[in-house]
């Protein structure tokens, strides 16, 4: 054999043999998920594996710390082996502490970590009676209600602005009355609302300009105003809050410039707002991407004027936080940014000492069996895990009370007998608490 045969074959095997080694030292890729569930000591991550490089990933979890790029070396979790989404609980924490987050996972070839994220811990305040969050946790702790504490509730009158999936709650309440007939409930809807009563919870809502419940100055003076009259008239409401539709989501897609902190654009309508009806943000920052100055903050500062305006008013109602809906858009840059703000809520609850907020989209993603539903949104090759709504939760029931598939309503709330159930009963624990029940005493 020649000389240049013999050097050509010494280069193949050169060449051969530095893609085997390179192939053998493949990183795995992973993606870190948004934190949800924050309390003072604890919230809920985790993670996605996307590939696992070159060899089985043998561990994956996430790391946290309150400076930026955590590593394994300090503070993690260990979740489990292998491909897929994995979910972390982080726990030990310091209230009122901002902590910093990335998922790894590693194997033969060493560990990769995946983006960044944030979050704050909230007061060490959760077991305060005004401070009170209804979230899945809590659905099935309805029956745990004392009669006195029903009783109570059948005494309020409680306001739901909104638009179409705000009927999911009045669905839920004539459903749990089915199911249980000490829940009982009086539905009034686009008429005057019924004096005082006792027979039961008296649930409903006028069309009262819906959008101008936070995007409008003068619309939430005009609600201000009802309120008042209200409560004038010896009739005032107990709770109100105001129930999300597509407002996240519909009217403008995902535009403008991208979001430099989450990597995302914004969409979202904001009808009747000061510029217009465009696409929207979590704070004024974002009004450079959007053009908009109507943000996420902007229905909490709203919400903060109703609060602050029943205090000095001496109006005894309570105002009620809430999120938006988590049907449609699966899969998509608008499920994923829809669910940045629905958790831009979550963040700012957690950290207010006096609160009540009913999880809307949390109660939704999980299911009766306490089983959360989660979707990836494929960003150009990354998969970007968000929440959607579970899919038991689209069905309905039958007269036996077994889950059978969803079926047009009546009136449309976009989810199923199943999910309006657990909204239902949700609602019912929050208002026993707001009528004094710790939640705890039977």
């Amino acid at each position: 054999m020649n000389r240049s045969v013999t050097l050509y074959y010494l280069m193949v095997f050169i060449f051969i043999s530095l893609s085997m080694i390179s192939c053998k030292n493949e990183l795995p890729t992973v993606v870190t998920s948004i934190i949800t569930d924050i309390t003072p000591y604890t919230a809920l991550g985790g993670g996605d594996v996307n590939t696992e490089g070159s060899a089985m990933v043998i561990e994956r979890g996430v790391c946290w710390s309150q400076t930026s790029n955590p590593d394994i070396l300090g503070i993690r979790t260990l979740d489990g082996s292998g491909a897929g989404p994995f979910e972390s609980k982080l726990a030990n924490l310091s209230p009122n502490t901002t902590y910093h987050v990335r998922a790894y996972a590693s194997n033969s070839a060493g560990t990769a970590y995946g983006n960044e994220v944030t979050f704050t811990t909230g007061s060490n305040n959760n077991l305060s009676h005004k401070r009170i969050i209804a979230d899945h946790s809590i659905v099935d702790d309805f029956v745990r209600i004392p009669q006195r504490y029903i009783d109570e509730v059948k005494k309020m009158l409680v306001f739901i602005p909104g638009m179409s999936h705000g009927y999911g709650y009045f669905r839920g309440a004539e459903l749990l009355e089915q199911l249980d007939p000490r829940f009982q409930v009086s539905l009034w809807i686009n008429t005057p609302p019924p004096r005082p009563s006792q027979e039961g919870l008296r649930l409903g809502r006028i069309e009262l300009a819906r959008e101008n419940f936070y995007t409008l100055q003068s619309g939430i003076e005009a609600y201000k105003d009802y309120i008042s009259t209200a409560s004038r008239a010896d009739n005032p409401y107990h709770a109100i809050w105001f129930g999300w539709s597509y407002q996240s989501t519909w009217e403008n897609a995902p535009g403008g410039g991208i979001d430099p902190v989450y990597n995302v654009r914004w969409a979202g309508s904001s009808k009747n707002g000061p510029d217009g009806n465009l696409r929207w943000g979590l704070d004024s920052e974002d009004q450079i991407l959007t053009g908009n100055s109507v943000s996420m903050n902007t229905y909490i500062q709203a919400m903060e004027q109703y609060i602050d305006y029943c205090a000095k008013n001496s109006i005894p109602t309570t105002m009620v936080f809430s999120n938006g809906v988590v049907d449609g858009n699966e899969s998509s840059e608008n499920g994923f940014q829809r669910e940045l703000k629905n958790q831009h809520i979550r963040n700012y609850v957690g950290e207010r000492e006096e609160i009540v907020f009913i999880d809307y989209a949390d109660i939704l993603v999980h299911n009766n069996a306490g089983e959360k539903y989660v979707v990836h949104w494929n960003d150009k090759g990354t998969l970007r895990p968000h929440q959607q709504i579970h899919p038991d939760n689209l069905k309905d029931y039958n007269e036996s009370w077994e889950v059978i598939a969803g079926e047009k309503d009546t009136v449309e709330d976009h989810i199923g007998e199943v999910g309006a159930l657990r909204l239902a009963k949700a609602m019912w624990w929050m208002l026993a608490r707001i009528a004094g029940w710790d939640g705890v005493s039977n």
